[in-house]
């Protein structure tokens, strides 16, 4: 059984232990950032299978993470969860390829099952970036569509 290393970074501690929580039941290996600082340093010393990031932190955004995972040519996936409205970021997501969008609150089943599908979906960790063959058009609707056919 193969174990996941996920990195969850929310400036909110008590948000980290939930997800760890919810995570650790799906053999996931989580480790915990609050801080774009905090995250960056984790980054440095291993290489995660995927991201669960929060929008805003104290020392920038989740897209500034986000923005520095893609430039070290990682091709993990990245879930972005918040409070605030995912129009907001979706053109800047969808550049950075991000798989998907939880609006807080959420459930143990939608995060899990965010994590499966972009994981099912996603090369290794230390895999180069597949380049992508889907005309813009396409990709812009279908980071529409995720972020906002939520009920």
């Amino acid at each position: 059984m193969n174990i996941t290393n996920v990195l969850v970074v929310d400036d909110d501690i008590g948000i980290c232990r939930i997800v760890h929580r919810m995570l650790s039941n799906e053999q996931c290996n989580v480790q915990m950032s609050q801080s774009v600082a905090s995250a960056r340093e984790a980054i440095n010393q291993k290489s995660f299978d995927a991201y669960v990031l929060d929008y805003k932190l104290p020392d920038g955004s989740g897209l500034d993470i986000a923005e520095w995972i893609r430039s070290k040519r990682s091709a993990a996936p990245i879930i972005f969860m918040s409070g605030y409205d995912p129009g907001a970021v979706a053109l800047k997501a969808e550049k950075l390829d991000i798989s998907d969008f939880l609006e807080k609150p959420f459930s143990r089943t939608a995060i899990c099952d965010a994590l499966k599908k972009a994981l099912g979906s996603a090369p290794a960790a230390d895999a180069a970036p597949v380049p992508q063959s889907q005309p813009v058009e396409q990709k812009r609707q279908n980071m529409f569509s995720k972020f906002f056919s939520r009920s």
